[in-house]
């Protein structure tokens, strides 16, 4: 079975998986990436208004098969307040 490495960054910092991951094939790997990625999205809280994360998904020869990046800016709007919503009558 061939092994896949998962490096991941948090914006500028990189974290390379140097044990690496038996899968069957590559789409495996590419589920296995998108899993991870919503993992470390719900594990990590942005540090202010904007937040990159990132999974590259590395086979066992060395060459990248795969990547997949979550990007989150945020900003504050001058929006009026929605009007209430009514429940309706029953």
């Amino acid at each position: 079975m061939p092994s896949y490495f998962f490096h991941t960054r948090d914006g500028q910092k990189l974290e390379i998986d140097e044990e690496g991951t038996d899968l069957p094939d590559d789409q495996s790997a590419r589920n296995a990436a998108k899993e991870l990625l919503a993992a470390l999205n719900r594990e990590k809280l942005p540090n202010g208004d904007h937040m990159s994360l990132s999974v590259t998904v590395q086979n066992d020869e060395g060459v990248d098969i795969y990547v997949v990046n979550l990007r989150l800016d945020g900003a504050s709007a001058d929006i009026p307040p929605s009007p209430k919503i009514r429940k309706p009558d029953r």
